[in-house]
């Protein structure tokens, strides 16, 4: 899809029903237990990650953050079940698995892309505030499971 002039472009993906299912198998870990939703960053640079991860860590307190080597992605999905990833490349795992993600910049390319519960949004240049828009509606979709 060709970018506008409008920084975000949403295509449908599927209905509410289309939606991937958390696995039945999620192991109870303490953060969960008081609501504390998970992000898990695996973008490139790793300069990048890290500034990303801090930041929104500290604007979001209540959201844990993880931070992992792009190739270590699906196996760090399978071990940390995020509630969002923040990565260079989606996976096929992490499609199947995750309900909020962003593709930050894929091939180095101009837009990033974003799944948010099924809703596929691009971005010709996502900001601060887009990424903390969507941990906050991955917060609100973990609270509502």
């Amino acid at each position: 899809m060709a970018a506008q002039n409008d920084p975000v472009h949403e295509v449908a993906l599927g209905g509410i029903n289309s939606l991937p299912k958390p696995p039945d198998n999620r192991t109870e870990d303490p953060a969960r237990r008081r609501g504390r939703p998970r992000v898990l960053m695996a973008n490139e640079p790793r300069a990048y990650r890290e500034g990303i991860a801090a930041v929104i860590s500290q604007l979001r307190p209540t959201v844990d953050v993880e931070t992992v080597e792009p190739d270590a992605l699906d196996e760090s999905i399978k071990r940390y079940v995020p509630d969002m990833v923040i990565c260079s490349k989606a996976t096929e795992t992490l499609k199947g698995r995750v309900r909020v993600w962003v593709e930050l910049y894929p091939e180095n390319g101009a837009i990033s892309v974003a799944n948010i519960g099924g809703r596929r949004m691009e971005y010709t240049e996502i900001q601060l505030p887009d990424l903390l828009s969507i941990v906050d509606k991955a917060e609100e979709l973990a609270k509502a499971n």
